[in-house]
């Protein structure tokens, strides 16, 4: 079975917001005898919208109306119908995910455009998106180098350290193109309250209703780059570089890594400027232009990538519909479930590691939204009672945080021993805890799962399994 299905993709970002439109095939790549499939085949991009600065109606408000009648209009342009679009996936990150109706926002636009993936996401998370979707493809075949991707936007600068192409560690800084600007006499209009205080310390002539050129800007600038080599140990970071450190930096590691660069600042990174250095009415060329002369691309091999300014959403959703069939488990009253995120480990993996994974990315899911829950993806199990049992322990253990809060406990494992992890599980937690575990469905982390109401007389799950496709 072959079928090609429109998507898009929605990213409402700190300073921008940007669509994509993909046309993707998709395929049953299960033989005749096992339960379907459906797998990505083949993706092209159709339409790629104008980047356009999100559109606020305050410093806390986002202009729910005008992201509307954006994605109208880039609908229109793309001659696309809203009602053939049954994909996609509405990302909405840094500081507009903390904004007062950030969550209606993006549900509005999910329920609008058709069944998609929604996420308002935290800095770690949005860090590992940026990675993937920078460049998907060079993580996978970067070998035994690490890779650090610096995502450069234009409130802050989101960095991912991946290694065999899973993030390890994430990392986020107040650096961004947009945290000065200027009018078009170049007059500063806004200087964010941490670059007005890096002004005070240094004693540099720059303020508000005060014209700026390139030259008068440089000292700053250079000030600002010293925080983004210190965030990848290009040098020992000065004390007050600390100042800048939005989430967590990244902890220490000892073999030089590949960088890689997207956001808007990445598609600035020149040696030169033009006769105009402030087009976009900010500092984002000058930002660009010190990176590029800065230890970032003198003592580190820089890999270009194929996303830049749109890198967190390249493509969309994806949707496969699958079932779980009879070796099941499951409380009938946790049912349906619908957009909850997946962390996947593998069964080869040590515990140590597996618990390090785990627990990072409950973290990351967690830090904008207490009460998230998450499918636990567990790939690659031995089928032992030995073996099952020691996922069920360990599995409790990592999700002592969700199980605290009586939230339904969701299992996913590539291998047909769901029932037996589910008869485990049970008798391990508190009576009447609510559990859902099926199987012969397969996730990676970043996915999302629909659970639907059980069919077949109960004897079968639906899942739609929703994978955000990087290019």
């Amino acid at each position: 079975m072959t079928e090609t299905l429109q998507t898009v993709g929605i990213d409402i970002g700190t300073s921008t917001t940007s669509l994509i439109l993909a046309e993707l095939t998709i395929t049953n790549t299960a033989n005749t005898f096992t339960l379907p499939h459906i797998a990505i085949s083949q993706k092209r991009l159709i339409y790629r919208s104008p980047v356009v600065f999100t559109p606020l109606l305050s410093a806390s408000t986002i202009d729910e109306h005008g992201i509307q009648e954006f994605v109208t209009a880039q609908y229109e342009k793309a001659g696309v119908d809203k009602r053939h679009l049954k994909m996609g996936a509405v990302i909405m990150t840094g500081e507009t995910a903390r904004k007062n109706n950030a969550d209606r926002v993006v549900h509005a636009l999910s329920d609008a455009a058709g069944d998609f993936v929604c996420a308002t996401v935290g800095p770690s998370l949005e860090s590992v998106l940026a990675g993937k979707g920078a460049d998907q493809a060079l993580l996978q075949r970067a070998g035994s180098n690490d890779v650090i991707n610096l995502d450069i936007g234009g409130g802050t600068s989101n960095l991912a350290r991946f290694h065999d192409g899973q993030c390890v560690d994430t990392a986020c800084f107040d650096i961004g193109g947009r945290l000065i600007r200027v009018d078009t006499a170049h007059h500063v209009t806004y200087i964010a309250p941490k670059i007005k205080n890096l002004i005070e310390e240094t004693q540099l002539n720059i303020r508000e209703g005060g014209q700026v050129t390139a030259e008068t800007l440089r000292p700053l600038i250079r000030k600002m780059v010293t925080v983004l080599e210190a965030s990848v140990g290009a040098i020992k970071a000065p004390r007050w570089v600390n100042d800048f450190v939005t989430d967590h930096a990244l902890q220490p590691f000892h073999k030089r890594p590949l960088l890689t660069f997207s956001g808007g600042v990445a598609d600035c990174l020149n040696d030169t400027l033009p006769d105009d250095a402030f087009p976009y009415g900010d500092i984002g060329l000058l930002l660009g232009q010190g990176i590029k002369q800065s230890r970032l691309f003198a003592d580190f091999r820089v890999v270009p990538t194929t996303e830049t300014i749109q890198a967190t959403v390249v493509g969309a959703g994806s949707q496969s519909m699958m079932v779980s069939g009879s070796t099941i488990t499951y409380d009938y009253e946790a049912l349906p479930i619908k957009n909850v995120p997946v962390i996947a480990v593998e069964g080869n993996w040590q515990w140590e590691h597996c618990t390090a994974v785990a627990t990072q990315q409950l973290r990351m899911l967690q830090e904008s939204d207490t009460q998230q829950n998450v499918c636990w993806a567990l790939n690659g199990i031995t089928p032992s009672f030995e073996a099952v049992g020691n996922w069920c322990e360990w599995l409790i253990t990592v999700a002592r945080p969700l199980i605290d809060r009586r939230l339904p406990l969701i299992v996913m494992i590539k291998e047909n021993v769901a029932q037996v992890m589910g008869n485990g599980l049970r008798s391990r937690l508190p009576r009447g805890y609510p559990i859902v575990c099926f199987d012969n469905v397969p996730a990676i982390t970043g996915d999302y799962v629909d659970i639907g109401e059980p069919v077949a007389s109960g004897r079968t799950l639906p899942v739609v399994v929703k994978t955000l496709v990087f290019q």
